[in-house]
């Protein structure tokens, strides 16, 4: 049985998920994804496109900005973070599997696979805990929240 409502759990993560946890998030993921990719392409004998201006100007725009618009890693980890910390409408609801999908296909999704292989302590993440919220919602990530809520010393439940 869940004891925390919606909007204590998001009082939670608005709390976690500050803007400097989100930012470091984004920076850590970028090099994770960067090093993937620079290892994907140097098996491929095209290590070198991601040293083009081009390449290189989107990476370090990447690392500066907060918001960046397109269909992109980054859009759908400041969609995550959103909705989870401020919660969506109807339009997001419809968006959820599909920035999932981007999150999940390119952290998680190997080549000759088809789905992606999750570790579960990734879940305990900041990421990981704004993904399962927003998918699942507060039953799916109670046991990550309340020892998150004591973590920071605040009774939340009375509000903002």
């Amino acid at each position: 049985m869940t004891t925390l409502t919606v909007d204590e759990a998001r009082q939670i993560l608005r709390a976690a998920l500050t803007d400097q946890v989100m930012k470091q998030e984004r920076e850590q993921t970028l090099l994770v994804v960067e090093h993937r990719a620079r290892d994907l392409l140097d098996g491929m004998g095209l290590g070198y496109v991601l040293d083009a201006p081009e390449v290189a100007q989107r990476f370090a725009l990447y690392k500066q900005m907060h918001h960046i618009p397109g269909d992109h890693l980054w859009q759908a980890m400041q969609f995550v973070f959103r909705v989870a910390r401020d919660g969506g409408d109807d339009a997001d609801a419809r968006l959820v599997q599909h920035y999932m999908g981007i999150i999940y296909r390119t952290l998680f999704t190997a080549p000759l696979r088809r789905r992606p292989q999750i570790p579960d302590a990734w879940w305990e993440t900041p990421l990981g805990l704004a993904c399962l919220f927003v998918e699942q919602g507060v039953e799916a990530c109670e046991r990550l929240l309340l020892p998150l809520q004591e973590a920071l010393g605040e009774d939340l439940s009375d509000g903002d």
